[in-house]
């Protein structure tokens, strides 16, 4: 990537390309590459390239990196390069030296172009996506078939889905069967129905398909209850005895029939019988033991010709069929309920917006996606190509098959003229961050040229890339498939001389690049002797102990002296741990604040669902009805004032202390009123500072 031999010198500009790329492998490096290949050897202005990205902030380091770089080839037209050049230096004085070594154009006429560029670097039509189709809907009303006055944009769509949820959950759950079905769909209730609502509404396609609903299997499961209930009456009694006698003598496997099971399976049944309400399924997870089939292959080698026998056994069978066929019923009749709430939702969120004229960024991507493959979208894509003549499309493994649509008819294959570069990584894709679709990045690269892979990691040390990359050679070497579908692979990338082993280093010696933990053996065992599983509970608490005792080792090398990173001893900021929800980053931080190591946790989670919001809450809610006593104890025991329980009920009693708590309300409502909530919260923090900062990240 730093020579003038860099594959991506020779990258033809046309045509639908397709570059996989690991992180750290210089993606932003590749694109601005290009970038500067487009402009000096296409002769395009900045502002009829089309860049792509998936975040707000990705978009402005990508405009600064494209900006720097048009600068750097501006100051090396026509000029020679130091010894200690850069890698963006070198590569883009190859592009400059054989485009005037190839073409007529002097050096003063690129020079200006590139100064052109750069100083319109903030027309460049740089974007995330959904800028990107706000930006076509605005431009080309009339050809995507929007109003020219746009709606609203409504960023966060999250409580209109939880009334919506909640009116569907109320609409369709009226019959008991209905309840049954969506507490089985959503075990969560309404508000895990509101998770769900995006990528149901968003779907195009439902699985399973909707089939019309067969007959109701009740009266057949009715029918071999019955049935099952009249042979247990009679041959019961005998046949846990011959289960009783066939486990002790050996006759079947005793790790698959144990008597104490057999004892509480037959009396359960017996209880069932005894209800008499064959409409309620019988349930229990050893009943299928008791089939003829099953029993005939537990039976040892030794013992064949004495395996226990009952007419049970056929009514067993029949029974479990009537099972099976009813739980196939009930998995077409919630496919059936899916598809019908995914209708009414459709209506009821269409009529909200319509009625309110708001939209959300998922409006956006439907609704350019939509026009691409509507009545006018031939005149829409050639507008669209008179504008922008290439497009570069960044971190493609987050792209959804609605977004490839956009991209592929514009831009692709599809069009008059391809002219696309996707970069990305499939392993992300199949995490399926911000909605990306590994399917999707498949069928997108299936239909692409193939550019040369960037293998080159620029960010992690050499150790690091060695260790990740022995792991998938032992398992290929194991014969084991990494990934589950074979077009996703693992490509092993060198290291780009940006990190050294010596970076980080532990006693004066390049750090482990991966370190295994194994948690301890469980204290108890079972009936055989063998420990135990840990339960998902003690896992999480073992994994917690194990990750705050791996840190506090390193902060306590790095006082001592022997752990540096880049010749400076590691600090708290350096370290990083990755979880995969909220409540496990929670537990980490407050485990590590119990050890006195500072932590801050990032993610999803909004600020006003905190403790801390809500306490500040409570306050201003005081503040603003202050004759209210009851808002007032509330306040008080806030973690920003702090008075415990017994000095709140106390305040019935003691009126004078009551009587200084209102006059400091009052104070408080004044310093808000003419310093606002931040001079409220700072004064109050500055007043229990001793007691707030003894609190569990009360620093924070």
């Amino acid at each position: 990537m730093t020579t003038a031999t860099d594959p991506y010198l020779l990258l033809p500009l046309d045509g639908v390309h397709a570059i996989e790329a690991s992180a750290g492998t210089g993606k932003t490096f590749t694109l601005a590459t290009l970038v500067v290949r487009l402009i000096v050897e296409g002769g395009l202005k900045v502002d009829e390239i089309l860049a792509v990205t998936f975040t707000e902030a990705a978009t402005q380091e990508l405009r600064s990196r494209i900006h720097q770089r048009l600068k750097i080839a501006e100051a090396l037209v026509d000029a020679d390069l130091d010894e200690d050049a850069s890698p963006e230096a070198v590569l883009t004085h190859a592009v400059l030296a054989r485009h005037l070594a190839g073409s007529k154009e002097s050096a003063g006429s690129l020079r200006h172009r590139l100064r052109a560029a750069a100083d319109e670097i903030d027309l460049a039509a740089i974007f995330t996506i959904h800028g990107f189709c706000a930006r076509v809907l605005r431009e080309h009303a009339l050809e995507s078939g929007q109003a020219f006055d746009a709606p609203v944009l409504m960023t966060d769509d999250t409580r209109l889905r939880e009334a919506i949820a909640a009116d569907l959950w109320r609409a369709n759950g009226i019959e008991p069967d209905a309840a049954d079905d969506l507490l089985a769909l959503w075990p969560g209730g309404p508000a895990k129905l509101a998770e769900d609502l995006r990528p149901l509404l968003r779907e195009r396609e439902l699985r399973p398909a909707l089939v019309e609903l067969p007959d109701d299997p009740l009266p057949l499961l009715r029918a071999a209850g019955s049935a099952l209930a009249g042979a247990f009456h009679t041959h019961g009694d005998d046949f846990r005895a011959s289960l009783r006698l066939a486990v002790e003598g050996k006759v079947l496997n005793g790790n698959s029939y144990r008597i104490d099971w057999i004892d509480a399976l037959f009396d359960a049944l017996q209880a069932w019988c005894a209800v008499s309400d064959y409409d309620v399924p019988f349930q229990h997870p050893k009943l299928t033991h008791l089939h003829r089939g099953r029993l005939l292959e537990k039976t040892s080698k030794g013992s064949v010709g004495r395996t226990p026998d009952s007419p049970i056994c056929d009514a067993v069978a029949a029974y479990i069929d009537a099972l099976n066929e009813m739980a196939e019923w009930q998995d077409a009749r919630r496919a059936v309920l899916l598809h019908r709430l995914r209708d009414d939702a459709r209506v009821r969120v269409n009529r909200f917006k319509q009625q309110q004229r708001v939209q959300t960024y998922d409006d956006l991507i439907d609704r350019v996606a939509d026009a691409v493959d509507g009545p006018h979208a031939d005149a829409l894509v050639a507008q669209l190509r008179a504008q922008v003549r290439v497009a570069l499309v960044d971190e493609f493994q987050d792209t959804d098959p609605r977004q490839w649509r956009i991209f592929e008819r514009i831009f692709g294959l599809a069009s008059r003229a391809p002219a696309l570069f996707v970069i990305g990584d499939p392993k992300q894709a199949i995490y399926g961050f911000r909605g990306g679709d590994v399917e999707t990045y498949l069928a997108a690269k299936e239909s692409a040229q193939q550019a040369p892979a960037l293998l080159s990691n620029f960010r992690s040390r050499p150790a690091v890339l060695r260790a990740i990359g022995a792991l998938y050679a032992q398992a290929e070497a194991s014969g084991t498939q990494p990934f589950v579908d074979a077009r996703v692979h693992f490509r092993d990338v060198e290291p780009g001389g940006g990190r050294r082993d010596e970076d980080y280093l532990r006693d004066a010696a390049p750090a482990p690049a991966l370190t295994l933990w194994l948690a301890p053996v469980a204290d108890q065992v079972d009936a055989k002797g063998k420990p135990k599983a840990h339960s998902a509970a003690r896992s999480r608490e073992l994994a917690t102990q194990g990750c705050v005792a791996a840190i506090h080792r390193v902060l306590s090398d790095a006082r001592a002296g022997s752990a540096t990173l880049l010749g400076c001893p590691v600090q708290p900021g350096d370290l990083a741990v990755l979880v995969r929800t909220h409540s496990e980053a929670t537990r980490i931080r407050q485990a590590l604040a119990m050890v006195g190591i500072p932590a801050v946790s990032a993610g999803k989670q909004s600020l006003f669902e905190t403790h801390e919001a809500r306490d500040l809450h409570a306050l201003l809610l005081a503040l603003l009805h202050g004759a209210d006593d009851g808002r007032l104890r509330t306040a008080l025991s806030t973690v920003l004032i702090g008075v415990d329980a017994t000095q709140v009920a106390g305040l019935d009693e003691d009126g004078e202390a009551l009587r200084v708590w209102q006059l400091s309300a009052l104070a408080w409502r004044e310093r808000l009123q003419h310093g606002g909530p931040l001079a409220l919260v700072t004064d109050l923090c500055a007043a229990h500072a001793r007691r707030v900062g003894g609190r569990l990240a009360g620093e924070r």
